[in-house]
């Protein structure tokens, strides 16, 4: 069945729609990240921009410019995915696939013009050519899922654990944060290594595992909103994902990570669901809290950061993506949690974010700590998708 006619599946006219919106923050996201710090400066170019782009091939190949290939098609990949999807049922085929591509290819040669005004930044015509790339990926994918994974999802009633929604993105994140960056370090000297990291059982900390604790029982929470029944056995094979830190490259592992899972594991499996679920809310929020104004001693007064995300970009990108997972899952659950308790959507993210500001000029007063608007604004970037896969749903 060609993917323009697919109509008949139940919500296919109204799919678009959250996709449009969601190819949009997708799109700011590119250009925030691709534009940061945001120092430009004047300069006499010896040519027109477009002419120095088409002339910035790289003269070699080595594994940093793979990496760097590597890195701008993960980047292009959702604006293919959400471009396809955001296209209309009464599009053609043709119109799905280059309108997409289009977009990626004059959305890439703007940003590395951009960039020759921008010290920190270079203009590279393989950076194009691999975001184009990555866009034509992403529309494969979503061709794929529009063409015959939706068909799949849509007749069989046990796939709603795959169906877009809140709760699937929350897991994801949160996933994510578990495995992130997947690539295994093999070695028994470095298992050894990081058992030996962990220390004493006594040297646990009883912060950590609290919001440890509070994380796995969210994701009970989210598994049983997907499935309904059986949650006590996937998050049984879920816990295996604690023990794949001790072989993930430029992972660790603490006593928390351990004893946090199974004293969820057994809270889940022991006490009525009914009180778990409506404890849950109040855990995962007031478990962030304290972990906010951890250690709890004030001295004097930082410099609070107004620029969103500086913070992620300054620090090795491994450890930045994993602090993005984390986050990202914690307050999108904080948010999915009350929603779900009874409260409007709009006002649980007012609310998280207003907290989280609090939180964060509270954190000016407290060594080792970067205090900056990056989580309230997460927290609201959070909002606004679940709200749009609330729709998309």
């Amino acid at each position: 069945m060609n993917a323009g006619h697919v109509s008949g599946l139940p919500g296919a006219g109204l799919a678009s729609v959250p996709h449009r919106r969601i190819l949009l923050i997708v799109v700011a996201l590119i250009l925030y990240g691709s534009f940061y710090p945001w120092e430009f400066h004047a300069r006499r170019l010896a040519n027109s921009p477009l002419w120095i782009l088409l002339h910035s091939w790289p003269r070699a190949f080595d594994r940093f410019i793979v990496w760097d290939v590597a890195v701008n098609v993960a980047l292009y990949l959702p604006l293919g995915i959400f471009g396809f999807l955001a296209m209309g049922s009464r599009a053609s085929r043709m119109a799905r696939v280059f309108t997409p591509l289009a977009l990626a290819l004059a959305l890439s040669s703007c940003v590395e013009m951009v960039q020759l005004f921008d010290d920190s930044r270079i203009c590279s015509a393989s950076d194009v050519a691999s975001d184009v790339a990555g866009a034509g990926v992403g529309i494969a994918l979503g061709a794929l899922y529009r063409g015959r994974l939706q068909r799949i999802l849509a007749g069989r009633a046990a796939a709603s654990l795959l169906q877009p929604s809140g709760a699937l993105l929350l897991l994801s994140c949160w996933l994510g944060y578990q495995v992130f960056p997947i690539f295994p370090s093999w070695g028994r000297t470095n298992l050894v290594r990081r058992l030996t990291a962990l220390g004493p059982v006594s040297a646990v900390s009883p912060l950590d595992t609290l919001v440890v604790f509070a994380e796995w029982l969210t994701v009970a929470c989210l598994l049983e909103s997907l499935l309904k029944t059986k949650t006590s056995r996937l998050l049984v094979l879920l816990l295996l994902a604690v023990p794949c830190r001790l072989i993930i490259a430029s992972r660790t592992l603490a006593w928390s990570d351990i004893a946090g899972p199974l004293a969820a594991y057994a809270v889940w499996l022991w006490l009525p669901r009914i009180y778990v679920r409506r404890a849950v809310p109040f855990l995962l929020a007031a478990a962030l809290i304290l972990g906010e104004l951890a250690p709890f001693h004030f001295t004097s007064a930082q410099t609070f950061n107004w620029v969103p995300f500086r913070g992620l970009f300054r620090t090795a990108w491994q450890d930045g993506f994993v602090v993005l997972f984390r986050k990202s899952f914690w307050y999108g659950s904080v948010i999915w949690l009350w929603r779900g308790a009874g409260y409007g959507l709009g006002r649980t993210t007012a609310v998280a974010a207003a907290a989280l500001v609090v939180l964060e000029c509270a954190q000016v007063y407290l060594p080792g700590r970067t205090p900056d608007i990056t989580d309230a604004v997460l927290a609201v970037l959070m909002g606004v998708l679940l709200w749009l896969l609330r729709d998309a749903r």
